[in-house]
């Protein structure tokens, strides 16, 4: 799907779906999106934040309604933090959760026409990636804009093709840009990426709607590197990777 395919969606989807609510639609309408919220969360800290990382330059790619930037600008309010997504919709939300000031910036536009007048430190962007047709231009813009030494985090879909179609679920045109695991790392260490780790995020037990068990996947495989069994329930997966 074409990026201003998406920005078309979100932009509508905002008003005619979450009626202007977005982050309550997404992770606390239900059990089970909270138990993606926690996970996500949870992710988060164990994997960047309890690392205590020190950065000044923050940059988010698709901060949406501004629900993990809060987290971010928590940790470190001294921060210089730059959001960009495509959609004005989404911007106008994460201004009215996290507010507008100096050490706000935000930035609607294509990531990848994304000509700031700076480097960054850290790097994060959560569910946005598979939304860009092209995983090696991001990924290269990416490696652009982090300082040496700089330190990024994504949290991506992982694909189930297959397991829809076993299980006669369609893919939307939507979702079916997900990345797998192999081609991020390959991206990734393509443009000169190291220390890149791989981990599971959101689990979703198939055929069975449930946040109890979701959860305690989640429990039994969040500090393990994603593997075979972690991947056939990890409905989103998380990489950390550090540019030399």
């Amino acid at each position: 799907m074409k990026t201003d395919e998406v920005k078309d969606i979100y932009n509508t989807a905002i008003q005619k779906v979450f009626h202007g609510d977005y982050e309550h639609h997404r992770w606390f309408h239900s059990a089970l999106a909270r138990a993606d919220y926690d996970a996500t969360k949870r992710s988060i800290y164990f994997h960047v934040l309890d690392r205590k990382p020190t950065f000044h330059d923050y940059l988010e790619l698709g901060q949406g309604a501004g629900t993990w930037t809060a987290e971010f600008i928590a940790y470190n309010p001294r921060a210089s933090f730059d959001a960009v997504d495509i959609s004005k919709e989404m911007i106008a939300l994460a201004k009215e959760k996290l507010g507008e000031s100096a050490r706000i910036r935000y930035f609607e536009g294509s990531f990848l026409d994304f000509d700031p007048d700076k480097k960054y430190d850290l790097f994060f962007s959560s569910r946005v990636i598979e939304y860009i047709p092209d995983v090696d231009a991001v990924v290269k813009k990416i490696a652009s804009l982090l300082k040496p030494g700089g330190k990024g985090f994504i949290i991506t879909k992982t694909p189930k093709y297959l397991r829809n179609k076993l299980l006669l679920r369609e893919t939307s045109g939507l979702h079916k840009g997900q990345i797998s695991p192999a081609t991020l790392k390959n991206a990734l260490e393509k443009n000169g990426f190291r220390d890149i780790a791989i981990y599971p995020v959101t689990m979703h037990f198939p055929l069975f709607r449930s946040a109890m068990i979701n959860k305690l996947l989640y429990a039994i495989f969040y500090r393990c590197k994603l593997d075979p069994l972690s991947k056939f329930f990890a409905e989103s997966y998380c990489v950390r990777f550090f540019k030399p």
